[in-house]
């Protein structure tokens, strides 16, 4: 397990961030978001290839207030070092570039992350 310098903040898991925001809907919501759905359709597009990384796990996360749209890859340290080092690519590179290609998504970042079960 790792820690975070002498802060006692252990971990065993990293998560690789992908998220954007998405536009709401004609009703001013998420319900009838075009760009919404294509963000989940492309998830499901990428999600074998996601899962088939080294012990990954991914969740994703939305949320209808602030219109985020959230994936997060879960992987212990060792695999995701690896995965790290190969700068996340192909699949990091490719999935951003078509997230960034569907209308009314707007930053794109990614982030790298501790993920811990307590």
């Amino acid at each position: 397990m790792a820690e975070i310098g002498d802060t006692k903040v252990a971990f065993s898991n990293v998560a690789r961030e992908w998220r954007c925001k998405y536009s709401p809907g004609e009703s001013g919501g998420p319900g009838d978001s075009k760009s919404l759905a294509a963000c989940q359709e492309l998830l499901t597009e990428f999600l074998p290839r996601i899962k088939a990384l080294p012990k990954a796990s991914v969740t994703r996360q939305v949320c209808g207030g602030c219109l985020d749209f959230k994936v997060s890859i879960v992987q212990p340290l060792d695999e995701h070092g690896e995965w790290a080092g190969a700068d996340y690519n192909p699949l990091e590179e490719e999935f951003l570039a078509k997230l960034k290609d569907i209308d009314g998504v707007s930053q794109v970042e990614t982030q790298e992350i501790t993920f811990e079960a307590l």
